[in-house]
């Protein structure tokens, strides 16, 4: 996991402006957002099981609602687009309020949060910060100095948490652990993976945020993502002849719901209405298919193909982000795509460019 995250660091993706127009479906109706009260069972499924992108025949929607990156630019989530200045690799971006958090590394042995105002003028700057989540709300952020990219290099970390960017911040130290990273963060309450030695398995914590230390959940092995609202978690459980088998269970109880060899999960929609998959030994250069599945069952709600997808968010209950690349090489043509679960259909969210792409949290 740690190669594959230095060799996704060093990938060079693609780029876009903006489209602000009202979303449109393939029939040319608006297409209208899910709330996250509502569940799979709610939505009416219609439409093919496997869906071919062609972003050449899509139809032109909204600027996504989630976090992005072209380029330099900051885009999405609750403020305006904001210009992180300097030359520095991004390697990941999230919206705090209207306030933009940036992991920028000099090398992989040298990373940095640096937290920018709603003009990207700099807040602050945290060394050492390799990993950040903000909640599904973006009122609150947590995020870790782990040694992520070079564990082998890097013996304890330190966790935080914030609701601001000017604001208090709560730090968690952990000393003896290896390959430290936030997994998510939801009200006042932190989760995040870490490992006693170099060879694994990742131990899962919760920290609440108002105590001295976290607590362990033993029943969880290897947690690679959390729901938004905390109650579900998928962990790596047992290798195979492509890769690695993900569980899915409930945090509350510690009880397995179901387990996929095929695909790896790697979010949750607000509300649980799906989780995102990706084939089990997935290429840091993107795959062939993203899946979203029903977190309940297991059961594969709709396939999207293309020639390269290399990162997926959903934003709401019916509606992921896939950032779609025309090339698995560095350099492709890239744009995000927004498709809808219940029926399948996809529209372009940004047109395609060159350039750096990054969704983010």
């Amino acid at each position: 996991m740690t190669v594959a995250a230095v060799a996704v660091a060093a990938v060079v993706v693609g780029g876009f402006v903006a489209s602000r127009q009202t979303p449109q479906s393939q029939a040319g109706a608006a297409a209208q957002l899910v709330t996250p009260s509502q569940t799979a069972a709610a939505l009416e499924f219609t439409g093919p099981k496997v869906v071919p992108i062609d972003v050449r025949k899509l139809p032109v929607g909204a600027a996504p609602q989630v976090t992005y990156l072209r380029d330099r630019t900051v885009y999405g989530g609750a403020g305006t687009p904001v210009r992180v200045p300097g030359s520095i690799e991004i390697d990941a971006v999230a919206r705090l309020h209207d306030a933009v958090l940036t992991i920028q590394l000099k090398t992989v042995r040298s990373a940095a949060l640096v937290i920018l105002d709603a003009s990207g003028k700099q807040i602050e700057q945290v060394p050492g910060v390799d990993s950040v989540v903000t909640s599904t709300d973006g009122q609150a952020a947590a995020y870790a100095s782990g040694g992520r990219y070079a564990p082998e290099e890097h013996v304890g970390g330190t966790v935080y948490y914030r609701r601001s960017a000017t604001g208090a911040v709560k730090q968690l130290a952990q000393r003896s652990v290896y390959d430290l990273r936030v997994l998510g963060v939801t009200n006042d309450t932190v989760y995040f993976q870490a490992s006693d030695d170099l060879t694994g398995p990742w131990n899962f914590y919760r920290w609440q945020v108002d105590q001295p230390k976290p607590t362990r959940i033993s029943t969880v092995r290897s947690p690679i993502a959390v729901s938004g609202d905390g109650t579900l978690v998928a962990g790596l459980a047992s290798q195979n002849d492509s890769g690695m088998c993900t569980t899915l269970m409930t945090i509350a109880t510690g009880s397995q719901r179901w387990r996929s060899c095929q695909y790896q999960l790697t979010r949750f929609s607000p509300g649980n209405t799906f989780t995102i998959g990706i084939p089990a030994g997935s290429d840091p250069y993107g795959d062939l298919e993203n899946v979203a599945l029903d977190p309940k069952t297991g059961n594969q709600l709709r396939k999207w193909t293309g020639p390269s997808l290399r990162d997926a968010r959903p934003e709401d209950g019916d509606h992921v982000v896939l950032a779609w690349h025309d090339k698995p090489v560095p350099g492709s043509r890239s744009a995000l795509v927004r498709c809808t679960v219940s029926s399948g259909k996809c529209e372009l969210a940004t047109p395609p460019a060159s350039g750096t792409l990054l969704l983010g949290s």
